[in-house]
């Protein structure tokens, strides 16, 4: 009797089994085992050769004397905040984010920026549609950049081995595939199989590249949780699509931080770096408006000027809703219970709705204050102080406390020319914030 070469893939640990389950044995999450066909015993040409012989050996100085220049600036501002240093050689990126929001845009403007040999895998696209967009961005002959025309990551990887000094973009991990895998493309054995080449290929032979990742409906990028161990760094390019604004954050990087933000803006010659971002998310407010309130975020190491805008309104419904956008609904049912607590706000028979305007999607606690604030400001149909602003983390307890970069947030509210700041340093807790009608 044949043996059978059937296995099963945890979508979410990488861990391989004989035998189907409902929850893995490994992770312990529920229905993520999913049938692959093991990974076949033949070496692709570019990987590293199994001799038999002892591996090669480096000391730290000759590993790093051997690397002729081992970063490269991506000529984008914005992207070498993100990375640090910029791209390093040899490192692997993966660049994930919602269809449409620009990936694709910013890795062509990216290919178009740096002087190195570029090559670009067509795997989604024709190369005439990546050309049509190249032309559309830049108006110069690029004649460093090389469009490849294939999905076999085998052909990839002889690609790499032949071209060194080169910069390698794959668009994207789930449309190529291997020989060596019977599976279909964007299957998780397919993808995890796929990426072991191409980043092995890339590390022997010290070649940058950059995958673009797709993710799901729920926001995870999509294949096993494995593919972001694998890679030295994961980008995220997130935004509204029905805003201009696009941030790019990275969620591991091995290479340099991973608490700075880059900000574009999308137009019609693709994504623009945004220098002051505050005026662009303050653009038509209204001033001295009941339910609005300027807060204070960081993103990254930078403060931010957001508008956060707050509707209380009757209820017609036996529950009244709590709806948020840019928000968790979970943290504005929190801010609501605390306010009705402490503050004996009457919104129990209420529909409160917040924004967050610009389509941003604030996760900074700092942003508590003034969503509190917002909300108590369109209940008592009372503005907030003209020339205010304010940030702090609401505890359960109704007190005000730090957030990380307080000092930073306030002198740069005070160098913006704010003159009352709400903060942990002025009030500790939110009781003692008092809103008085304006003359």
């Amino acid at each position: 009797m044949s043996k059978s070469t059937t296995i099963f893939f945890c979508n979410s640990c990488g861990n391989e089994f004989a035998k189907w389950a409902g929850q893995c044995p490994a992770c312990h999450e529920w229905n993520t085992l999913v049938e692959a066909t093991p990974f076949l015993n033949t070496r692709v040409t570019g990987g590293k050769k199994t001799t038999g012989k002892p591996a090669e050996t480096f000391s730290v100085n000759d590993a790093l004397t051997s690397q002729k220049g081992f970063t490269l600036s991506t000529g984008i501002t914005e992207f070498d905040r993100v990375l640090g240093p910029g791209i390093t050689r040899g490192g692997v990126y993966l660049l994930a984010g919602q269809p449409g929001i620009g990936k694709s845009t910013l890795l062509t403007q990216l290919a178009i920026s740096i002087p190195e040999e570029v090559y670009y895998i067509c795997s989604e696209e024709n190369p005439a549609q990546v050309a049509t967009r190249i032309k559309r961005l830049s108006k110069k002959d690029n004649k460093n950049i090389h469009l490849l025309n294939t999905s076999v990551v085998d052909n990839i990887c002889e690609t790499i081995a032949k071209n060194h000094d080169s910069l390698v973009i794959i668009d994207s991990i789930q449309s190529v595939y291997t020989n060596q895998n019977a599976t279909t493309p964007g299957s998780p054995s397919q993808i995890r199989d796929s990426a072991s080449l191409l980043i092995q290929t890339a590390k022997e032979h010290s070649v940058p590249l950059i995958i673009v990742g797709h993710v799901t409906k729920d926001g995870d990028i999509a294949g096993p949780k494995m593919l972001e161990h694998m890679v030295d760094t994961v980008l995220e390019l997130s935004g509204d699509r029905q805003h201009l604004l696009r941030l790019l954050r990275t969620i591991k990087n091995r290479f340099g931080p991973t608490d700075e933000t880059g900000i574009f803006r999308m137009t019609g010659n693709g994504l623009e770096e945004v220098k002051d971002p505050g005026a662009i998310l303050l653009e038509g407010r209204i001033k001295n408006a009941p339910g609005s309130c300027l807060t204070m975020i960081m993103e990254g190491t930078r403060p931010l000027t957001i508008e956060i805008q707050a509707l209380v309104v009757s209820s017609p419904l036996p529950i009244p809703r709590r709806i948020a956008k840019g928000i968790s609904t979970n943290r504005l049912q929190l801010i609501c219970a605390i306010l009705t607590k402490h503050l004996h706000l009457p919104i129990a028979e209420k529909d409160v709705f917040v924004n967050v305007t610009g389509g941003l999607d604030v996760k900074d606690p700092g942003a508590d204050l003034g969503i509190a604030l917002a909300i108590v400001s369109s209940a008592k149909e009372l503005p907030l102080p003209e020339n205010s602003i304010c940030f702090g983390e609401l505890g359960l307890l109704g007190e005000i406390r730090k957030v990380g970069f307080g000092d930073k947030m306030e002198k740069e509210a005070k160098a913006l020319g704010y003159s009352k700041i709400f903060s942990p340093s002025t009030h500790t807790t939110i009781n003692s914030i008092k809103l008085v009608p304006t003359k």
